[in-house]
């Protein structure tokens, strides 16, 4: 019996040979069932006649299935299975006859299948159709597909296709961490990603992304997550985008329990601190972290478990003002250069857990700066540094009204000098063109700087402090400003030289009547 499945040679559609087995084995795959696929599915394949075999035992269907787009023998099992869109035979034997010089027979029940291309006519004009011939054969109570004219690199690829279904024998698949029956996730085991499998190039082929029981990308950690209620829509395309993968992990979260949660959260440790780079920013797993985090916190031994295991957190809160960001500046300050002890630094989320921000811990160890008036001392010193900038920086330095001043008491405070600052709304420039950007408020000094000894450290403090008023510390215009004054300062050595002599002279000062000492005892 000759029947057309009505698909004509020239059907503009190209499969890769990769894809035309991969839709081979998934009726296998689909008829077994992924727990079962690795001891059922069975292949032979004979180098010498270049035949292939694929079949499993005491399982049966009518060639029925095989005829119509859109129908498929697992339409009655659609959630358990790897198929799309019930074509996977018609459009595999049409690519692998056509393309790939291939021939095709099915077996079940009692019937065979060949596939070849019959001559037609439309319109009076000749053409060729994908065709079945039937024949009718003694039942082998087994379904059975075979492929002639495949070569060893061919052969290759088939053993690769195999690898791109999920089932837990998968070689990529290490230990089971968590598996329901709307996902899995995996450790990666040590075998490599095979050659030829769809892989996300920005994440690289590190771990594994199952979407409907079949591999359609890969992830940036060491692990294999597998999204069993996928909704595929576009069919030609057999990789995820990195945005989709970052999706995929998202969706799979909502299924996890607590424990599971830790489980995967320690497996992006490294995203522990990733921070959105924009309101909208799809590449980031900022989200992902947060949900994880979300599913810990729902339960109190969750949280217990986890923080008992990484007591040593702290947590970047969100900024909002210019206070914030200042205060973040400091304490990032204190940490690099003052902190002995090394924690592991998250984004704002971990707060859920209970643990501290970077800015509590810098505050609990002095790192702040705690400003108090100034002494007699203090305030003849700053006196003295204004009036040696003035004389030395007349026009670069523009100010709308003379500084205040104040002390940085606590010694443990990571600064020597900062600078309280105002945003300057006119278009005031000085001399050299350079845009007043702030107005200096208030410049704190520490201080320890305070000395005899110290004039050099004082006035360079202070002329770092002024340069503020040109932008921040990281900002281009501060870094000009910063080198123009230098350059000022060092054609400025006579004036220098006299400040440095009146900054003597001030420690020299007898002290008043308050401060003598009682005189010795005759």
């Amino acid at each position: 019996m000759i029947i057309s499945v009505n698909i004509v040679e020239t059907y503009p559609v190209k499969w890769s040979i990769y894809k035309v087995f991969r839709d081979f084995i998934q009726n296998f795959y689909d008829a077994a069932g992924f727990n079962n696929f690795h001891s059922e599915f069975k292949y032979t394949y004979n180098n010498k006649t270049n035949v292939l075999e694929m079949f499993v035992e005491n399982i049966q269907f009518s060639y029925e299935w095989l005829i119509h787009i859109g129908a498929s023998t697992k339409t009655e099992n659609s959630q358990n299975n790897a198929g799309f869109f019930g074509e996977g035979f018609k459009i595999a034997s049409l690519c692998a006859l056509r393309d790939y010089n291939i021939n095709v027979t099915m077996e079940s029940r009692d019937w065979r299948l060949n596939v070849f291309f019959k001559d037609d006519e439309i319109d009076n004009k000749k053409i060729k159709m994908l065709s079945y011939k039937i024949t009718k054969v003694k039942d082998k109570k087994r379904s059975k597909l075979t492929l002639q004219n495949i070569s060893n690199m061919k052969f290759n690829v088939f053993k690769t296709a195999i690898d791109s279904f999920y089932y837990p024998e998968n070689p990529m698949l290490g230990e089971r961490i968590y598996e329901n029956s709307y996902c899995a996730i995996y450790s990666r085991s040590k075998n490599s990603i095979p050659e030829g499998l769809p892989y996300v190039s920005q994440f690289g082929k590190k771990g594994a992304v199952f979407c409907k029981y079949q591999m359609l990308g890969t992830n940036p950690f060491n692990c294999v997550v597998c999204l069993h209620n996928f909704d595929k829509s576009d069919r030609e395309r057999n990789t995820l985008y990195g945005f989709e993968v970052i999706d995929v992990f998202e969706k799979i979260v909502g299924y996890l329990t607590p424990e599971a949660a830790i489980k995967l959260l320690e497996i992006m440790r490294k995203q522990w601190n990733c921070k959105k780079k924009k309101s909208i920013d799809i590449y980031s797993w900022e989200s992902t972290i947060s949900f994880l985090v979300n599913r810990i916190a729902a339960s109190n031994n969750a949280i217990k478990i986890f923080v008992n295991k990484y007591p040593n957190i702290i947590c970047l809160k969100r900024i909002y003002t210019i206070e914030d960001a200042n205060r973040r500046t400091t304490a990032r300050s204190w940490y690099r250069n003052t902190c002995s002890e090394q924690y592991i630094i998250t984004n704002h989320c971990f707060l859920r857990l209970g643990y501290k921000t970077l800015e509590d811990l810098c505050e609990e160890n002095g790192g702040f700066a705690e400003d108090t008036s100034t002494n007699e001392i203090e305030e003849k010193c700053f006196y003295l540094l204004y009036d040696i900038t003035n004389k030395i920086y007349k026009d670069f330095f523009v100010f709308t009204s003379k500084p205040g001043f104040r002390t940085i008491k606590n010694k443990s405070s990571v600064y020597h000098g900062m600078a309280t600052l105002v945003p300057n709304k006119s278009k005031t420039t000085n001399k050299f063109g350079m845009k007043i950007r702030y107005n200096i408020r208030l410049i704190h000094i520490k201080r320890s700087v305070f000395a005899k000894e110290n004039f050099y450290d004082a006035l360079s403090t202070y002329i770092h402090e002024l340069c503020h008023m040109f932008g921040g510390d990281s900002s281009q215009a501060f870094s000009a400003a910063l080198t123009n004054a230098m350059t000022i300062l060092l054609i400025n050595t006579p004036l220098i030289q006299e400040g440095f002599r009146q900054w003597c002279a001030l420690f020299d000062t007898p002290p008043t009547i308050n401060e003598q000492a009682h005189p010795p005892a005759e």
